[in-house]
Parts: structure tokens; sequence; C-alpha cells
């Protein structure tokens, strides 16, 4: 009878240990694409850096050259396409840094209470805010967002004719990808907390 119950307990917990190989490496890769947007959009900040840069010393010197004026090229550095193009690259930096950010461990944390509970306290925290606040708000915010997206791209949304940059819907598609990546980094969080809680 003894002999029986000390089989099943290392069969038991070898097919534990495999579930918990499986569910880590399920996380890995599905965080993978968070890290590699993060990391890929990071070198916009270089190029939004230079445009701002030359945006504000185009409309401040550059359109005052007598060369520029009497070339009509000041129309060009006083174009609201700079403008729209400064915010398009620092939403889709923003947004893809989101999931990258929660992946690192590197987001904002409010921790007032949190350092006086013991580990196993946080972990549970951590897992009950993950399954009842983070993970239903980030799927209702990824629909909806999706949803914004869609609309731009089946009504090919447009600026004016001398609004800035066309085809609105490139950088709605950023507003629904970041927060993806973000509910992406999320649930690989919640399996490594699982493995460990449980």
């Amino acid at each position: 009878m003894s002999e029986g119950k000390t089989n099943i307990a290392p069969v038991a917990d070898h097919q534990r240990d495999r579930f918990a190989t499986a569910s880590l490496r399920v996380a890995h890769w599905i965080e993978r694409p968070a890290f590699w947007l993060g990391a890929s959009s990071a070198w916009l900040m270089l190029a939004l850096a230079l445009l701002i840069v030359f945006d504000a010393f185009g409309r401040r010197y550059i359109r005052t050259w007598s060369f520029v004026i009497e070339n009509d090229w000041h129309v060009l550095i006083n174009s609201p396409m700079f403008q729209d193009a400064e915010w398009h690259l620092h939403t889709i930096v923003t947004f893809c840094a989101l999931g990258y950010a929660h992946a690192r461990h590197a987001h904002v944390r409010l921790d007032l209470f949190r350092p006086g509970f013991k580990p196993r306290t946080k972990l549970w925290i951590e897992w009950l805010g993950g399954v009842v606040l983070f993970m239903p708000f980030m799927a209702i915010f990824c629909f909806y967002a999706y949803m914004y997206f869609d609309l731009a791209w089946l009504s090919n949304e447009r600026a004016g004719d001398t609004n800035g940059i066309n085809h609105r819907w490139f950088i709605k598609f950023f507003i629904f990808l970041g927060p993806l990546s973000l509910l992406m980094a999320g649930a690989a969080s919640l399996i490594r907390l699982t493995v460990r809680l449980f």
C-alpha cells in the first residue's frame, strides 16, 4: 500500500514539472512580439528627434531665407505634414513600448502597501489583479481599438488636402497593435504567476 503511494507522488511531480515547463515556454513565445515591437520601434525615437529639430529650425530660420521664399519652399517648411509626422511617430513609439515595458517590468507601479507583504501574498495580488482587472480591461480596449482601426480602414479615412498626412488608418492600427502587445505580455506574466502559485 505504501509503495503505491510513493510511486504516485513522483509521477505527479514529473507531470507538474512538464506542465510548468511547457507553460513557461508558451509564456516566452507569447511575449516575444512585445519585445520585438518595443525594440524595433525604439529606433523611431531618433527619427522623431531629427524631425522635431528640423521642423523647429525650419519654422524659425529656414523659411525666412530669401532663396526659400523666392522658390516658394516656405510653404513646404510650414507644411502641417511635419507636425502630423511628429505625432504619428510619437504615437507609434508610445504604443509599441506598452507591451515591452510590461514584459521588462519597467511599467509604473504604485506600491504603497505591497513592500510590507510576504512574497506569496504579492504574487496573489499580482495574479488576482491580472485576472480580475488587467486582462478584461485590455481585452475590451483591444476590441474597441480594433473597431476604431477597422472603421478608418474601411472608410479609407484621410486628412484634408491641407491637413497633413493621409491614410489615418495607418496610425490607428498602432492604437490597436500596441495594446494587443500589452495584452500578450500580460498573458505571459499571468502564465508565469500561475506556474509559481499553483
